[in-house]
């Protein structure tokens, strides 16, 4: 019976007092002004439990219609989407309760679902017993009411009772990590952000659940750092998290089988993402079994011994301010993008995730592979500028150039690093003329993603892969906000430069399409586009609806006018930087940047 075996939770531990208990119940909304007898007489009625951190609560027998009290701990509501997929809604923290409209209705299809999110306390109230309650109190009734009513404010106002995660566990994947100071060092960063940080380790083991939600209430931040990969303490800490953190080093391989999360953890705090360990002076590599991850983890951040700012940027990600730079595809208006990063880093704006398309996901290549501005300027003068890498034409039966000099030129200064071996989160993408989709690149070969995403159908070959055609992500997405969005909820702002602008792209003369080629030749093309011209520009449009979503998904947007650069314009390489920086600037110096952490940057479009 599910009862007995949310009552075994508690066994071996000390239980609160009813003493505290009833203490507690005086601070519920629901219990507000009824007076000391009624409360004693509902204790005396409910049903006292535990439920583990990631357990479900069942909805059958005397759960299905019963109100519950959340005394500690919090649960998460879940409910299908469109796709089936079960999806966070709400938190409903301690002090709160859930079950109101089953009790009220009668009716029993529970279309939510509700998992303990921590370690948790409940008061089970029976539908006879509230009837009984709000009978002689009808106090009762009318808070309940209220309750409900803004509730449902909150829902019409497009806000819900979700909350920010506030307890991590880090714990080892490998023996002899337990000692590891990660979780104080992220304490101390997050401290000088002005976070309230704490850590908490085995000594803590045998405090009792309403010990933890005292703890975790006077805190902003609490860190349970596990021991040993399997221990009871790790398992607790597993219990305890909204985000579980996995501790590796990463010259050491990492274990082939998942983790052991408790049941429906994975649902309440999504899969564990992977803290990396380098020693020092070591490269940001990738160990032996990472490439098997599947069920282990979602995402991962190198930590290198001696780097403080890998700390401090994972910090940033936990006090959801990480800072995310997305840049647009352009041609040679890409250029600009240099000139953005110049006047952001000099303001003092860190980037902690990167991604782009095209001329911009190279460019943000460069800055997750931690070029500075210098060697970012230097090494795109060469490629694009001392040489062109599109003139190894061919005959068109593809595309007008054959593609190998910007493959070349890829490799010659990304080499073979992967995306996952990249210092900084990075992505770009690109477009699948197989299925008409989106493709992100995170993972794989970063040159060849990069090659993929500056496809310009026409100009250059698509990329093959497993079969699929991939050209420019611009055909579809040349600035895709919202892939960085979709995979860091609440992570922070984005910045997004968008360089496409309004091109001058016209034709003089109405009837060139129709003109012999011998007739174009001869007034070379005076005033009108050339097949290159009208390709690339195909390449970046987009489409006004994802400029839309691009605007309202992006915190910070700058736009660099630059009515004189035009996306061939190759030579114009120092002019685009210098109008870029300007660009940056005037929003900056316009709106000015506040220090960062805690609050994030301030800059409006321009």
């Amino acid at each position: 019976m599910q009862m007995a075996f949310l009552s075994s939770f508690l066994a071996g531990q000390q239980t609160v007092y009813p003493e505290a208990l009833l203490e507690r119940l005086r601070s519920f909304p629901l219990l507000d002004t009824i007076g000391e007898t009624a409360l004693r007489n509902l204790l005396a009625e409910a049903n006292w439990f535990g439920l583990p951190g990631g357990a479900l609560l069942e909805r059958d027998g005397e759960n299905d219609a019963a109100l519950f009290l959340v005394v500690t701990g919090s649960l998460g509501v879940f409910v299908k989407d469109e796709m089936g997929t079960r999806k966070l809604i709400a938190h409903v923290p301690a002090g709160e309760t859930v079950g109101e409209m089953s009790l009220i209705s009668g009716r029993r299809e529970h279309t939510a679902q509700l998992v303990a999110m921590r370690d948790s306390e409940l008061l089970r109230i029976s539908p006879e017993s509230f009837e009984t309650l709000a009978a002689r109190h009808p106090r009762v009734m009318m808070n309940l009411m209220q309750m409900l009513v803004k509730r449902l404010q909150e829902a019409h106002q497009g806000r819900n009772r979700q909350s920010r995660p506030r307890t991590f566990a880090i714990v080892p994947l490998q023996e002899g990590l337990g000692e590891e100071p990660i979780a104080h060092r992220l304490a101390s960063s997050l401290a000088q952000m002005g976070r309230r940080a704490a850590v908490l380790d085995a000594r803590a083991g045998e405090q009792t659940a309403e010990w933890f939600n005292t703890f975790e209430t006077a805190h902003d931040v609490v860190f349970y750092r596990g021991d040993a990969p399997d221990s009871a303490w790790t398992h607790q800490c597993l219990r305890q998290a909204d985000r579980i953190f996995l501790l590796a080093r990463a010259d050491r391989p990492l274990p082939l089988r998942p983790l052991d999360l408790p049941a429906f953890k994975e649902r309440a705090s999504g899969l564990p993402e992977l803290l990396l360990l380098h020693p020092e002076g070591s490269a940001a590599e990738l160990p032996e079994h990472f490439s098997l991850r599947a069920g282990l983890f979602q995402s991962h951040h190198h930590l290198r011994t001696g780097r403080g700012g890998d700390i401090a940027r994972v910090a940033r990600f936990i006090a959801g301010c990480a800072v995310g730079l997305v840049l647009a595809g352009g041609g040679a208006r890409g250029f600009s993008h240099i000139g953005i990063i110049k006047a952001l880093q000099e303001a003092g704006v860190p980037f902690d995730q990167l991604g782009g398309t095209s001329m911009g996901a190279i460019i943000a290549a460069g800055v997750a592979h931690e070029w500075n501005v210098e060697e970012l300027t230097a090494r795109m003068r060469a490629v694009f500028v001392d040489d062109n890498p599109l003139s190894d034409f061919t005959l068109p039966l593809i595309a007008l150039v054959r593609g190998k000099k910007v493959s070349a030129r890829l490799r010659e200064h990304f080499g073979e690093i992967c995306i996952e071996e990249m210092p900084l989160p990075f992505f770009c993408v690109s477009s699948d003329l197989t299925t008409g989709r989106i493709h992100e690149h995170r993972a794989g070969q970063l040159w060849r993603a990069l090659r993929a995403s500056v496809a310009l159908p026409g100009i250059m070959p698509p990329v093959t892969h497993h079969g699929h055609l991939l050209v420019d992500g611009g055909v579809m997405n040349n600035l895709p906000v919202d892939v960085m969005r979709g995979h860091g909820p609440g992570a922070g702002p984005i910045i997004a430069c968008d360089v496409t602008g309004e091109i001058d792209l016209q034709a003089q003369d109405p009837r060139y399409g129709e003109r012999p080629w011998w007739w174009l030749l001869g007034q070379r093309m005076r005033g009108n586009p050339s097949i290159v011209s009208i390709l690339m520009r195909s390449g970046t449009v987009g489409s006004e609806a994802q400029r839309r979503i691009v605007r309202e998904q992006c915190d910070y947007l700058i736009e660099p006018p630059m009515p004189d650069i035009g996306l061939r314009d190759w030579k114009r390489f120092d002019q685009a930087i210098r109008e870029g920086y300007d660009a940056a600037r005037a929003c900056i110096d316009r709106d000015g940047v506040p220090s960062l952490p805690p609050t994030a940057p301030r800059l409006a479009s321009s």
